[in-house]
């Protein structure tokens, strides 16, 4: 640094000279000082934020996890009178690309076991046509339930009927709701 001491017709230079290097630098460093323009008013009602809640539910279609009961009925022909009215905890893991749906079947105890302790299953064949959704759940031992029903505003309800060696074995309904 040059010590403008020595020199007294460059004192007033020099500090000139450093006043507009330090506001040349500032302004390359920070902008203009201008005075920021604040954020926009959020004006967004709380049925706006709902319709648009569904509407993301709507565009993901069916995939997500849906939780519920299935609860057996006693019409028709039964296999197993003992599970008239047989409520089950059950999971759908659901997974839609176009209208092919896709997923995993989960069983829990709710009053009674799980049919033939069938606790998972595959989802397959599922077809969701905006307003119906069909598909197949294959068990481990070789039965296979078919769900159908309308999913709507996050929740899909409708019935079931389970098939082993050619004979219905079980029918009934369900209700789910989709969790996440």
């Amino acid at each position: 640094m040059l010590d403008n001491r020595a020199m007294p017709g460059m004192r007033g230079r020099l500090s000139s000279v450093t006043r507009s290097l330090v506001t040349t630098f500032a302004i390359a460093i920070g902008g203009c000082a201008t005075t920021p323009n604040p954020p926009p008013p959020i004006n967004v009602a709380p049925q706006a934020a709902i319709a648009s809640d569904q509407a993301a539910g709507a565009d993901r279609g069916v995939t997500g996890v849906w939780e519920g009961v299935s609860v057996s009925n006693c019409e028709g022909d039964p296999s197993d009178f003992g599970r008239c009215h047989a409520e089950q905890k059950i999971t759908l893991t659901m997974f839609q690309s176009d209208n092919q749906v896709t997923g995993f079947y989960k069983c829990a105890y709710g009053n009674q076991v799980c049919r033939h302790l069938n606790k998972t299953g595959l989802i397959r064949n599922g077809k969701f046509d905006h307003t119906r959704l069909m598909m197949r759940v294959m068990h481990e031992d070789g039965s296979m339930c078919f769900f159908t029903g309308r999913p709507a505003d996050n929740e899909f309800s409708g019935g079931y009927e389970c098939l082993q060696g050619g004979g219905i074995i079980e029918q009934g309904v369900f209700q789910t709701r989709r969790n996440y």
